[in-house]
This record gives structure tokens, sequence and C-alpha cells, in this order.
């Protein structure tokens, strides 16, 4: 197989608008394709790039007057008369003495040779200037790997983003597993369609899932009791509840603005007590429920309003009025001690909103309480990761004020809290906390205003599109704090091989598998 790692030579460019390099004319145009990495070798550093643009070009029109047919003729022309051009975005330059990383300060002459990456470049760029290199993926036109800096992927909020069946979950479990493997952080997983758990069922097929790699570092928890693979269960006291779960729910629960501000009303006056409180006005009169809004200083209306829209949650048989520990201590206690948490929502609360959004939120809101009342040293023991799918309707504007999602994104990482949120819609997330998203894995997205939000507030963005539009399923464009240089990839496979790299469990994982699969 002919080599065609060399491209060509840097015709012209500039720092800000990126360079231009003509293409050998012995390199097939079709070889290229955008998003591959390219290295341009200059005297004093190699500069790393990637293509985001490919451009046929010709010195006159009147080669098209009489154009050539055989392939002796186009051949006599192609390099003289008609060319072939890469305009490559340069994002880092690494020092051919030290090694050093840097990032754009200068450029290469005129000439400056211009090549493919190759396996000892990714090594150099992806594993080697990582502190905890973990390998997530391939070029899109390369088989060799690429590495993700798990310590600095844990220390700032990360984002997954793509349409449903662009491999979301899968490359979900990928990274998930390779933070429990190398035991940097304990991770909290809102598990909405229970597929991070012990097994994942899908398309009549089923996959092993994090609790099968890492017995002893996985705890399963559900809502449902029926669940018989879940560790243990979850009980919210009553008293655990406040209005700020509720407006998060509020669309669930059909009420209005003014049944939200009754409420706080409501637990102003009654304390802890306040939701059993609203639960025990179902089972009295207009009348009395108009003498108990009297006494509070509320609409008699909106009181009455506000206990029927409750009626949803008293049928929620986790929610219990109890004295007791509950199952968010017990979750507490995992995640302070390095065992990750994977909550579901099995049988009867299989994709229910209410049951999902109310439990992330009040487990999370109680997270958020204990870590602010730490001190610097006990923050410093252990990360947490708290992972919510269908961010979107977690994180809208709309919801920004007291969204405790919102204020874990902004202000938690000084306490050693970070958010990952996976999401097929970030156009619906507040740009804010987008803002603050630090490394961005995004899969195939077609929406125009999907993608505009990805890129808000990143250098170089409208470059960046051209590739991300280019992606297909179980491909990603990565970019952000924990890679040098953004990077579009091949997600690795979630096969046997990686289940056996990864698993800690005692059981031959082949033996595992083959059970799995029958």
């Amino acid at each position: 197989m002919e080599d065609f790692s060399k491209l060509g030579f840097l015709k012209s460019g500039s720092i800000s608008e990126g360079f231009v390099v003509r293409i050998g004319e012995n390199i097939p145009l079709e070889s290229l394709r955008i998003g591959d990495f390219i290295v341009i070798e200059g005297k004093i550093y190699k500069f790393f790039g990637i293509v985001d643009d490919l451009k046929i070009l010709s010195g006159s029109d009147e080669i098209f007057f009489d154009p050539p047919v055989s392939e002796i003729e186009k051949l006599a022309v192609k390099g003289n008369i008609v060319f072939s051009e890469a305009q490559i975005s340069p994002y880092i330059m690494v020092d051919n003495s030290s090694h050093n990383v840097h990032s754009i300060k200068t450029m290469p002459e005129h000439f400056s040779i211009a090549r493919q990456a190759q396996e000892e470049d990714l090594e150099l760029i992806f594993k080697r200037q990582a502190k905890i290199p973990f390998y997530i993926g391939s070029p899109l036109t390369m088989k060799e790997k690429i590495h993700v800096d798990l310590e600095k992927l844990c220390m700032r909020n990360n984002g997954i983003f793509g349409i449903t069946g662009s491999g979301k979950t899968m490359l979900a479990k990928i990274i998930f597993s390779g933070m429990i493997k190398n035991n940097i952080a304990s991770l909290l997983i809102f598990d909405m369609h229970n597929e991070y758990g012990r097994f994942a069922k899908g398309e009549g097929v089923i996959t092993p899932a994090l609790k099968t790699f890492f017995t002893n570092k996985v705890k399963v928890f559900d809502v449902s009791t029926k669940n018989k693979d879940a560790d243990e269960y979850i009980r919210i006291p009553l008293k655990y509840i406040e209005p700020e779960d509720l407006s998060l729910i509020s669309s669930a629960l059909y009420y209005s603005e003014k049944s939200g501000e009754t409420a706080f009303i409501v637990a102003k006056k009654k304390g802890r007590n306040w939701l059993k409180y609203l639960f025990s006005l179902q089972e009295k009169s207009e009348e009395e429920i108009t003498e108990e809004a009297q006494v509070l200083g509320v609409n008699g209306a909106s009181l009455s309003a506000l206990s029927r829209h409750t009626t949803q949650l008293r049928r929620l048989t986790f929610l219990e009025d109890t004295e007791e520990e509950s199952g968010i201590d017990a979750i507490l206690s995992y995640l302070r001690n390095g065992v990750s948490v994977v909550v579901q929502f099995s049988e009867e609360y299989a994709n229910s909103p209410l049951a999902y959004f109310l439990v992330s939120n009040v487990i999370s809101r109680r997270i958020h309480k204990r870590y602010e009342s730490l001190t610097e040293d006990e923050r410093e023991k252990r990360r947490i990761i708290i992972v919510i799918e269908e961010a979107h309707k977690f994180l809208s504007t709309d919801l920004r004020e007291g969204n405790i999602f919102g204020i874990i994104a902004r202000e938690m990482r000084k306490f050693n809290v970070t958010l990952f949120i996976i999401d097929q819609r970030p156009s619906g997330i507040d740009p804010e906390v987008l803002s603050q998203v630090g490394t961005r894995f995004t899969l195939q997205l077609l929406d125009d205003s999907d993608i505009d939000a990805v890129f808000q507030g990143v250098g170089g963005g409208a470059r960046l599109k051209k590739i991300l539009r280019s992606i297909e399923p179980q491909q990603a464009l990565l970019f952000g704090y924990a890679v040098p240089m953004p990077v579009a990839m091949r997600v690795r496979s979630f096969d046997e091989e990686f289940f056996r790299e990864i698993s800690e469990s005692k059981e031959d994982p082949s033996e595992g598998i083959k059970d799995l699969y029958g």
C-alpha cells in the first residue's frame, strides 16, 4: 500500500485564520477527510492541527474548455494547472527539543512539510501529557489510540451530547469505567433508563454494566423494591422534601407559579412537616381548607390547588413519613468512602420523569448542603461526580433560580463536587451552565441550534462546526480541558476486549460474558 503520510507543504496562512497546505500531486484527495490530524514540521516546533476544509483549484480556466480525458493527460496537468489545498486549523505546537506543549504563538515558514500524524505524535500529545491517560477511541482515519486525561476530566464539569442512537450511553459507560477503575472519583449516576447498574437491556441484547465490572466499587440503589438486582432501596422521609424540589417538577405536578409561591409560605409556617400537612388537606373539605388558608395568610383557592397537585407525590411509595435514616444517608456514606452509586428507576417508576427529577434533585441538594459544611481537608478526601441524563429538563433557563444542578455546576467545583451531563438537546440548557462545562464529548447532532449551543463560548467554534457536521454514529468530537487539542474520533468498542481489560470481577470475564449473551 502506498504511503500517503506526507501530504505536501505549507503554502500560506496565519495564526488567526489557519494554515493552507498545498497537497502533493501524488496524494489522492479522497484519502483526506475533514477532522484528520495533520503535523507541520517547523525548524523549532512541530505544529499540530486538524483539516477543516478541502479545496480543488486551478491556475487557469482555459483547461476546462478542453478538459483532459485520459489518465496520462490528467497527470500532466495535475500539480501545475490544477491542484488541491487543505485548510488546517492549528491548535498546539511542540518544542522539537524539550517536547513541551504550547498554544500556538508562532507559525512555520513557507514550504514546511505537512504530513499526517503518526502513532508517536498521538502518544506524545494525548498520552504523555496526561497524568492518568485512558484510551477512549481512535482518529477517524487511523487505528492509533486517543487518550483522555482522567485526572483533568474529574476536575471540572463535563458533558456528552448527541442525538438518540448516536452512542451516548456506550461512551458514558466507557468513561465511567475508566474513572472507577483508576479510583479517582466517586460517581453518583441517576440512571433514568437502567443502563449503568448491573446489566443493560435493549433491543433484545443484554450487556454488562458498571456493577458487573466493579463488584465492590459500585452499589445499585432503586426506588422500587421490585428490582431484586438492587443492593439497597431508597426511602425518602417527607421532611427531606423542600419547596425548591417541587419547583423542578412543577410541570409534572401541573401546578402554577402561584402554587409554588404558596408552597414556600406553607413551608415557612409549618417547617419540615409542610408536605405532610399538604397531604392531610386532601382529606378536608373546601371550607376547612379556606379556614386553614386564613391562618396561614394565603389564598384559599391556591392552597387547595397546591394540595391537589401534590396528590401525585402521595402515590410515590418511596416517600415515607418516617424519622429513620433514609437510603440517601447510605448513598452519601458510600460516596465519601470511594464507592460509586447508581440510582435506578425500575418497574412502576420506569420512564417516570416525576420520580427521576424528584429523587435526583433531593439527593443532589443534600450532597450540596453536606459538602458545604465540610472542612477543606474533608472535601479533599474524595471527589464526587453527579451524573444526570435529560439534562436540558433540569438546567433550562426557566429553572435557573434556585436550581441545585445549576448551583453545583457554577459553585461546587471548589468543594470537589462536579456535574456530568448527558443530553440530546444542548440548546435547551442554560448557556451559563454550558459555559461551565470543561470537556465536551459531542456525538452526532443534527439541529443547528444544538450545534450552536455546544460551541457557545468556545474559541474556534466556527471551524469545529464543520467537523461536527461530518460526525456519524459512534463517532465524537472531543474538545476541552481534558485534552490538549480537539480531536474527531471513533469511540472505542464496548466489547469483550474492553470488558476483560476493565473488569475487576473475581469471576472469569469471558465466562460472565458468555452467560450474558447466552
